[in-house]
């Protein structure tokens, strides 16, 4: 009977794992190679796979601050940008771009195509999965490279690492939250709230967990709506893994369990500087495309609410170092001293 049922599951996961791998596929034949740079990548670089849209002024501060963490190249979807994207791209010898002008939505909001590209180009890659807003700290950074964190987590025979999302802000309102490019995002947003989060196991293993500015702001009679904050931005990609929707769902299920049964991992912070005044005009564009989740709910919101400020004293606190996020319990070194 255990026999039986043992090779019950894995016919049902074969099917499942080949779903995905259609899905991703299909949805990576909407993708043009545009610059091809991948013949640089070797066998033990770490790889940075995103997705984007009008995001060019990031990209300098982006790029230089995952290159100083061990980043060796870079492999971007732009999904139609209109900004001059790919003038700045063709000037960096460590980015690979495809282009597609396809549905953002219907391509699960940008992750069957990373997925694809995931899967032809990184297998047996750690790879850093994030958003250009999105920037990773995780415990000892000041002295310890990506390389060694990723050396760590494979002796620990971990697939990857989890984090918490802090949507970071400045003190004034939204509007005086200017970020030029090239400019280091921890100058203008250097705020994010010290506690306030909220955690409840879900289904798969994993931890969904809300909190912050944006559920104090705008969804603070809505709270299940907020957005979730638990990511798997680190991760070492096998054939078989996929992302469900965002980075905040993996498959297999085991990928969501944050932590070890009966110990603590390893875990980092994934700083969001999505709050900055460019959100204003994003918002507006976004509430009309209809290409993200809900159809732009989120965006809605940032357009309803008028002088945004995020700052709140006693709440708000100001980010200094990596082992302030430990002192304050929103990270963990776990096993790694």
């Amino acid at each position: 009977m255990k026999l039986l049922k043992k090779i019950s599951k894995e016919i049902s996961d074969f099917y499942l794992y080949f779903r995905l791998f259609l899905e991703d596929r299909l949805a990576g034949r909407s993708l043009t190679l545009v610059q091809d740079r991948l013949g640089a990548i070797r066998k033990r670089d770490i790889l940075l796979v995103s997705c984007l849209r009008n995001e060019r002024f990031r990209m300098p501060a982006f790029v230089d601050y995952y290159r100083k963490l061990g980043v060796s190249h870079f492999l971007f979807v732009d999904n139609d940008s209109t900004d001059g994207f790919m003038d700045w791209a063709g000037t960096q010898e460590d980015v690979t771009v495809w282009h597609t002008a396809a549905s953002y939505r219907d391509a699960k909001f940008g992750m069957l195509w990373l997925n694809d590209i995931l899967r032809r180009h990184c297998r047996g890659h750690w790879c850093v999965v994030v958003d250009p807003d999105e920037f990773l700290v995780y415990p000892y950074m000041e002295t310890r490279s990506l390389a060694a964190l990723t050396q760590f987590l494979d002796e620990e025979k971990r697939p990857c690492m989890h984090t918490l999302m802090l949507d970071a802000y400045g003190k004034g309102p939204l509007e005086e939250s200017l970020l030029a490019e090239g400019q280091d995002p921890f100058e203008v947003c250097p705020y994010f709230d010290k506690d306030g989060y909220l955690q409840v196991p879900s289904w798969g293993h994993s931890t969904w967990i809300r909190g912050g500015p944006r559920l104090r702001v705008h969804f603070a009679e809505n709270p299940d709506e907020a957005p979730a904050l638990n990511k798997v931005p680190l991760i070492k990609w096998r054939f078989h893994y996929h992302y469900n929707m965002s980075m905040h769902d993996a498959r297999p299920f085991y990928l969501n369990r944050a932590h070890r049964i009966g110990n603590v991992s390893t875990s980092g912070v994934l700083f969001h500087f999505k709050m900055v005044s460019s959100l204003i005009a994003k918002a507006e564009e976004e509430s009309q495309r209809k290409e993200h989740y809900a159809d732009g709910r989120e965006y809605d919101r940032y357009l309803a609410a008028e002088q945004v400020s995020f700052y709140e004293p006693g709440i708000s606190c100001r980010y200094e170092r990596p082992g302030q996020l430990v002192a304050l319990g929103l990270m963990s070194p776990g096993q790694w001293f």
